[in-house]
């Protein structure tokens, strides 16, 4: 799907849980866990979420 795994990368880098970005992102675990596998694609409002948890943009973690 993605070309390098950016939101692993951010996860990993800042300490984060997927259990905390998951609940702050208003997702189940499994979904963030698929997402940060790369087993599925964000939607855009659920990419805004993740973005807006982590204070970053949507083109931060997914670029074009």
């Amino acid at each position: 799907m993605g070309e390098n795994n950016k939101l692993r990368e951010i996860l990993r880098d800042r300490g984060v849980k997927q259990t905390w970005l998951a609940e702050k992102a208003g997702i189940t675990y499994q979904a963030l866990s698929d997402l940060v596998r790369e087993k599925r694609t964000p939607t855009l409002g659920v990419a805004k979420r993740i973005a807006r948890a982590l204070e970053l943009h949507v083109e931060d973690i997914w670029p074009e």
